[in-house]
């Protein structure tokens, strides 16, 4: 069977390429630029140039498909242009599951983010659980009218559902829309770890490995129109170092810091990136969601699925051992 991806030279797009290729599927990889030093390379897999912002573009990858991963999008949480994350993350999608209508695609898996649902309350967030709070940044709202793009292309006859990762970590490619792997590899390098003084706080950690195969399942077992948290286990702050530091056999220094420091900092860095154009993922609104509890509930997955999670400290020990085995530590 032939399956589309998109985002095949992103953190996730990519181990969903080599996956697909290495389980016998003949993989579309959906790419603009073909000359990427990040292109997954296997015999499976065929490269077309194309993007999903240009509908022209991405029809010779979708015709003689049977499936498609959707997992290109703009992950950045603002950009001096907001206009962008509209263009790329709603309008693409919408590019994307029109072509997979008229094309008469089997099944599309579209790889939202647990930024949707927006922080916890006391229990972990379910995928049916209504937000407690207004949308905080474009990043989200995008994602948020990508979904309903999905769930309206459902009812036109699409066989299309939503996977949706929380926090994902793990072996794989360096690249800046990966902010765990960047922060473990920047504890481990100067042995410091800033941590919030609200270090209770508790998020929820993916192992890429987990979210790849719940890509699978989902595409396997999923129903139409549904969609499912991709998760992995609720893990406060101080328990994160902790278990970083038991699994990397390292002495890391963890600093903890008030709220209004990390406020301050963060203003500083955003300002400057906002001067020069650059992006960072630091910015005062960065920090008021990561000091809000992010617990999640996988069960969903788990039993309509079969999803299965790594524990924390063995995901965290692969993490460690791939980035010291590649010298980025």
């Amino acid at each position: 069977m032939n399956i589309l991806i998109t985002g095949t030279t992103g953190y996730i797009g990519y181990k969903l390429a080599m996956a697909a290729a290495k389980k016998g599927y003949q993989v579309n990889a959906l790419v603009r630029n073909v000359l990427s030093s990040n292109l997954p390379k296997h015999s499976n897999i065929k490269f077309f140039r194309g993007d999903i912002t240009d509908p022209g573009s991405i029809i010779p990858a979708v015709k003689a498909c049977d499936f498609v991963f959707h997992a290109a999008g703009l992950t950045q949480l603002w950009n001096k242009d907001r206009t962008i994350f509209y263009k790329v993350n709603v309008e693409g999608t919408r590019n994307m599951l029109e072509a997979s209508l008229k094309e008469g695609l089997k099944k599309f898996v579209f790889t939202s983010s647990c930024a949707v649902l927006g922080p916890s309350n006391g229990r972990p967030v379910s995928e049916d659980d209504p937000r407690i709070i207004p949308y905080e940044n474009d990043y989200e709202i995008s994602k948020h009218c990508a979904e309903e793009l999905v769930k309206e292309y459902s009812r036109k006859g699409l066989f299309a559902l939503t996977v949706c990762p929380s926090r994902v970590y793990g072996p794989g490619l360096d690249t800046k829309g990966n902010p765990i792997n960047q922060l473990l590899k920047n504890t481990l390098q100067s042995g410091v770890a800033l941590m919030p003084s609200a270090s209770c706080i508790v998020g929820n950690y993916a192992f890429i490995d987990d979210v790849v195969e719940g890509h699978f399942l989902a595409m396997e077992k999923g129903l139409g129109g549904e969609k499912y948290i991709l998760g992995g286990e609720n893990i406060s702050y101080k328990d994160f170092f902790i278990t970083v530091q038991k699994q990397s056999n390292e002495k890391i220094i963890v600093f903890t810091i008030p709220k209004f420091l990390l406020k301050s900092f963060s203003a500083l860095i955003f300002f400057a990136h906002y001067l020069t154009g650059k992006h960072t993922h630091i910015s005062p609104k960065t920090i008021d969601r990561i000091l809000q509890n992010r617990a999640l509930t996988c069960n969903k997955a788990v039993h309509q699925l079969g999803y299965r999670i790594t524990p924390f400290s063995q995901g965290i020990y692969q993490t460690i051992h791939h980035l010291k085995t590649k010298q980025y530590v």
